[in-house]
């Protein structure tokens, strides 16, 4: 009798709860991805694929090693490791699979691999599926930022009708990049070039809201910021900003999200409260309204009347479309392994990631802050399920 009710260790995790088995959870959020990466494959070519490809592999790699270590490794399982590793690869930028040395002297393709072989030791720390209440590929990526920086900022984008089987790294040179005023769908091609080099909307984004940014003609309002040093909107919706390769299209992001949505694997309470909270807090925090010789803050900057509403709104609408808050909204902060089980506590935990969200873009990063904050807010996680526990009524 004993034998028969044996449970294996992983066997009660947060998947129990959805009725679907572990297989098919995975398959279905696969096909949720799959369209973001296939814009991304599309957007930064054949090395984009070999960056998926190089973590997959390293990750499984490093999964069979650490499998034979311990009674944690006995908890490690394939298909779950597939899957963080496919997370971790669609955030990050497609130019690190190269060989060649960049302008420092750096050679970047052996962050793949180091990648692959953090993922799998974090998974092999938390103890596996549903163990632990930090998602592995989150802190992966914050590891790599750490230890690599500026390798991992993106710095190319194909031309449109270059997409897929260009080469990334066969780009303009500085001083010969395109003009930004066009959108990525309309811009003219670039000759003998297959990409664009160009620095993405977070950069100038942080520069600005950290105060950091010196303006070349004695000062810069907010509205020098979206006029000349962002590109156009429409390139960080459909694509064609540099960017990471899961997330640069964030209209495939969405699309991908309300696919898991339909199929009733997440929680809408957790993306839209997400992205409603972000949204309102961004036209709350003090910002820099205008930069000279030194910054000018304002709290609700919309009521500055150099600034108006239009302009805070389209702020925030960068904001958000700059950051991969989405792509974390939709695919990671849902994972039934950091969300809470209650419905009231998902909605207060949502509320956190978008207050962090907010703060950590603005006065952190843009590329790291939703990591940040989803980090911090799932560490709450135990404690909201605490709170918001059924009680009995007696």
């Amino acid at each position: 009798m004993s034998r028969s009710f044996a449970l294996r260790p992983t066997s009660v995790t947060p998947l129990s709860h959805s009725g679907i088995g572990v297989a098919g959870f995975y398959s279905m959020h696969l096909l949720g991805i799959a369209l973001p990466l296939t814009a991304g494959l599309l957007l930064y070519g054949w090395r984009a694929l070999i960056v998926v490809a190089s973590v997959l592999a390293s990750t499984l790699a490093a999964v069979a090693i650490w499998r034979r270590i311990g009674t944690r490794g006995h908890q490690l399982r394939y298909s779950h490791a597939a899957w963080l590793a496919t997370l971790l690869a669609m955030m990050l930028p497609a130019h690190l699979a190269t060989s060649i040395p960049d302008s420092r002297g750096e050679v970047t393709w052996m962050v793949l691999p180091a990648a692959g072989v953090s993922l799998a030791l974090i998974m092999w720390l938390i103890g596996g599926l549903g163990a632990g209440r930090i998602h592995p590929s989150v802190v992966a990526l914050l590891l790599l930022g750490a230890l690599f920086g500026d390798m991992l900022a993106p710095r190319y984008v194909l031309h449109r009708d270059h997409v897929f089987f260009g080469d990334l790294l066969k780009a303009s040179a500085p001083d010969q990049r395109v003009d930004r005023g066009d959108s990525w769908i309309t811009r003219k091609s670039g000759g003998e070039f297959d990409a664009e080099r160009a620095a993405p909307a977070a950069n100038a984004l942080i520069q600005y809201t950290t105060g950091r940014e010196r303006p070349a003609h004695g000062w810069l309002p907010i509205q020098g910021l979206l006029r000349d040093s962002m590109p156009p909107l429409e390139d960080l919706i459909i694509g064609g900003n540099p960017g990471p390769i899961g997330i640069s299209s964030r209209l495939t992001v969405i699309v991908g999200g309300l696919f898991l949505l339909y199929r009733g694997l997440i929680d809408i309470r957790i993306p839209l409260i997400i992205c409603l909270v972000e949204f309102a807090i961004l036209l709350i925090l003090p910002v820099p309204t205008v930069i000279a010789n030194r910054a000018q803050w304002r709290w609700i900057a919309l009521r500055d009347p150099t600034v108006g509403f239009a302009t805070a709104i389209t702020f925030a609408n960068y904001e958000l479309m700059a950051s991969p808050m989405l792509f974390m909204a939709f695919f990671i902060a849902t994972s039934p392994s950091v969300r809470p089980m209650a419905r009231r506590a998902r909605a207060v935990y949502a509320a956190v990631i978008g207050l962090l969200c907010a703060a950590a873009q603005l006065y952190f990063s843009v590329d790291y802050g939703p990591y940040v904050a989803l980090l911090i807010a799932s560490l709450l996680t135990p404690t909201l399920d605490w709170l918001f526990r059924p009680r009995p009524l007696l």
